[in-house]
């Protein structure tokens, strides 16, 4: 892969970036690609979560 900088792999932005041409759909994939497998060091752990939700009011609906 050609040296291309890694910032412009931040899968926060890389859509918009593939989209204006800034890198392509293949070099995203083959920097995917060689990303070291570090799922041997993850730790299982659980979360309770709750929600709460609020009814609007029919005035609100309007």
């Amino acid at each position: 892969m050609s040296q291309v900088d890694e910032t412009l792999f931040d899968v926060r932005h890389v859509e918009r970036f593939i989209a204006e041409g800034r890198i392509t759909q293949q070099q995203y994939n083959d920097y995917l690609e060689s990303l070291e497998d570090c799922s041997k060091n993850a730790d299982e752990s659980a979360v309770r979560m709750q929600a709460t939700y609020f009814r609007a009011s029919p005035a609100q609906d309007e």
